[in-house]
Formats: structure tokens, C-alpha cells, sequence
């Protein structure tokens, strides 16, 4: 259960984490105004950091980092596909976002 939990929040983390660099675009289509640049990255980057250390305690290091990173790639390419039919609203391709990949992570 412990595992399940670990693998959840890093879930979260990395969702988290990908939308706020969408959201920093100057193309994005959620917000009316792109948030900080700087500030997206950083939160990225720490919250990246933070779930491939999470995964590191269930998966070990480096399956940690790789399963991070293809979680980034899907995250930013169904970021992409959503908000182009989700115009407008940042809250619902977030959590759909979270709701899948937390639902990837915990079952499989």
C-alpha cells in the first residue's frame, strides 16, 4: 500500500510539474496571460527531482529517472492534444491529466 501511495504522488508531481511549463508557453491556450517563465521551470525542475526520488525508494535510481522521463514526454504531448480541444480551461486538463497518469501508475 505504501508502494501505491509513492507511486501516486509522484504522479501528481510530475502532471504538476508539466503543466506549469505548458503554462509558461507563450502558445498555451488555458490562461489568458502565460505564467512566469522562470518560475514554471523551477517548479519543474524541483518537482521532477522530487518524484524521481520517490521512485528511486520503489524502483531504484535509474528506473526512477526513466520512467520520469517517458511520464514527462506523454504529459507534454497530451497536454498539447487537450488543451487544444479543452480551450480555456486550465483546471480540467489538469486534473484529467492527474486522474490518468495517477491511474497509470497505481494499476500498472
Amino acid at each position: 500500500m505504501e508502494g501505491q501511495l509513492v507511486k501516486l504522488l509522484a504522479a501528481l508531481m510530475v502532471c504538476a510539474g508539466c503543466l506549469m511549463t505548458y503554462l509558461a508557453s507563450n502558445r498555451q491556450r488555458l490562461l489568458a496571460k502565460p505564467v512566469l517563465r522562470e518560475l514554471a521551470w523551477i517548479t519543474f525542475a524541483v518537482l521532477q527531482t522530487a518524484a524521481v526520488l520517490l521512485l528511486a525508494s520503489v524502483y531504484g535510481p535509474v528506473a526512477g529517472a526513466l520512467l520520469v522521463l517517458v511520464l514527462v514526454m506523454c504529459l507534454w504531448t497530451g497536454l498539447v492534444l487537450a488543451a487544444a480541444h479543452l480551450h480555456g480551461r486550465p483546471l480540467l486538463v489538469g486534473s484529467l491529466a492527474a486522474i490518468l497518469f495517477s491511474l497509470i501508475m497505481v494499476t500498472g
